[in-house]
Order: structure tokens, then C-alpha cells, then sequence
């Protein structure tokens, strides 16, 4: 066991600190002192700072120059941008023509209620207005009056009431047809 020689290890820290300071733990301070301790007989290596590093030169970037990646990232955000506008626009314009038509079926249903009504107020009016040849009923009533003992002098009068029912008759068949 002891016939072999203990290797020594290398330890390389990088330093990121600004300062150039290297921060040991008090453990880490112990266990050099008590390894040094041990081997007096060795020669003491020096600690010396290694010399600072210097930062890899730094390629020039360009800050208004945007990379590969980032044109490509712009293009497909422009892209997804453009779907989603048309996509909208469809959407809008197929909203308008379902408007427009709901729109046309409600005015034509309107027209058709304001006819039906029309038609219905015609009717209800006619059945409430006086019957027709009102003058020539009274005609016909004052005639048999005048004439109560002789009721054939009222012939033309009754034939004339009797041609105007028939002629409004005739026109309200005709009407309905």
C-alpha cells in the first residue's frame, strides 16, 4: 500500500470574478493546511495567481444586422399574422352575407304581414260599410209609400234597384277571383 507513490491532483478554477479574487471556504483553507502539515519534507509549491486570462476577442455584432434565425422568426410571425387577417376578413364577410340574407327574409316577411293586414282591413271595412244601393232602397221604399194602393207604378223603380244589386254583385265576384 504505501509502496506507491500518491499522485497529486491539479485543480483549474476559472475565475469570473472582476476582481481576481478567489473565494476558498474555510474547509477547503483547512484541509491545505493540515495536507501541508503532513508533508513537511515536500517542497512547498507556490501559489501564484495565474496571470489573467483574457476574453476570447469578440467578434463584431451587429445590432441592427438581425441574424438568419430572427428574419426567419419574422417571416412566420408575418405569415401566421397574414392567416389570421384572412382568416377574419372570411369570417366578417360570411357574417355580412348571412346578415344581408336574414335581413331580405325579414323584409319580405314584413311586406307579406303589412299585405295580409292590408287585405284583411279591406274586407273588415267592407263588411262594415252599408250595403250597397242605399238611395235606391229608399227610392223603392218611398215609391210603395206614394204608391201604397198601387204598387205597379214602382216596376222601374224596383227594376233599378234590382240592376244595381246585381252590378255590385257581380263586381264583388269579380273581385275575389
Amino acid at each position: 500500500m504505501g509502496g506507491n507513490q500518491s499522485r497529486t491532483r491539479k485543480l483549474t478554477v476559472e475565475n469570473d470574478d472582476p476582481t481576481s479574487v478567489i473565494k476558498v471556504s474555510d474547509d477547503v483553507v483547512q484541509r491545505i493546511k493540515n495536507s501541508q502539515e503532513a508533508r513537511p519534507a515536500a517542497p512547498e509549491p507556490s501559489f501564484q495567481q495565474p496571470p489573467p486570462q483574457q476574453p476570447p476577442p469578440m467578434q463584431p455584432m451587429f445590432i441592427y444586422e438581425p441574424s438568419l434565425t430572427s428574419v426567419q422568426l419574422r417571416q412566420a410571425n408575418l405569415a401566421e399574422l397574414k392567416k389570421n387577417d384572412h382568416y377574419w376578413e372570411n369570417r366578417l364577410k360570411n357574417q355580412q352575407a348571412n346578415h344581408q340574407k336574414i335581413n331580405e327574409i325579414m323584409d319580405t316577411e314584413y311586406k307579406r304581414a303589412v299585405d295580409e293586414m292590408e287585405v284583411t282591413e279591406k274586407t273588415k271595412a267592407q263588411s262594415k260599410a252599408l250595403p250597397p244601393c242605399q238611395d235606391a232602397k229608399k227610392a223603392v221604399m218611398q215609391c210603395y209609400i206614394e204608391n201604397s194602393n198601387e204598387p205597379m207604378k214602382c216596376a222601374n223603380v224596383v227594376q233599378a234597384f234590382q240592376q244595381c244589386v246585381d252590378s255590385k254583385r257581380a263586381s264583388l265576384i269579380a273581385n275575389r277571383g
